[in-house]
């Protein structure tokens, strides 16, 4: 099976947290955790989500083994497992595992499974104005970038 990611591209993000609203809204969440974040370091935005590490410092560090991959890349977390010790929330370097107070769990970008079950796209990806985040197959993805890099040069 193919492995998927996400990829933002900053230069083309205007800042407006579609992608942010999309997600808690997608997942539920309330005021807190955001899954994806916009944060702006003038003049550009930068946002913060989930890489799914090949190797992902939450899941070597869970020590009850809540967090692991499926076969297409997407690091996943069992909330019936987890103990909410944010290990891992320590652990991720780029502050986007989160920590959801109101169910005491660990949460984060799960390049909203369940939509992708459905064959539908991550709900960032649908909701942003600006085609600054891009989804699918990560060989894929490389070879855009790939060619958009030649195409600048």
């Amino acid at each position: 099976m193919k492995k998927v990611s996400l990829m933002f591209f900053k230069k083309d993000c205007m800042g407006c947290h579609s992608c942010e609203i999309a997600c808690k809204q997608e997942h539920k969440l309330g005021v807190g955790p955001r899954l994806v974040k916009v944060i702006e370091k003038a003049p550009d935005f930068i946002p913060v989500y989930c890489h799914h590490c090949a190797r992902a410092p939450c899941l070597e560090s869970c020590p009850v083994g809540a967090i692991s991959r499926n076969e297409r890349g997407i690091v996943l977390i069992d909330n019936q497992l987890c103990i909410g010790c944010k290990e891992c929330v320590e652990a991720c370097p780029f502050g986007a595992m989160q920590f959801d107070e109101n169910t005491e769990v660990a949460i984060k970008c799960d390049l909203c499974y369940e939509r992708l079950q459905n064959n539908e796209t991550p709900a960032c990806v649908r909701v942003c104005p600006t085609g600054c985040i891009l989804w699918g197959d990560m060989k894929i993805l490389f070879e855009r970038i790939e060619e958009m890099t030649l195409n600048e040069s």
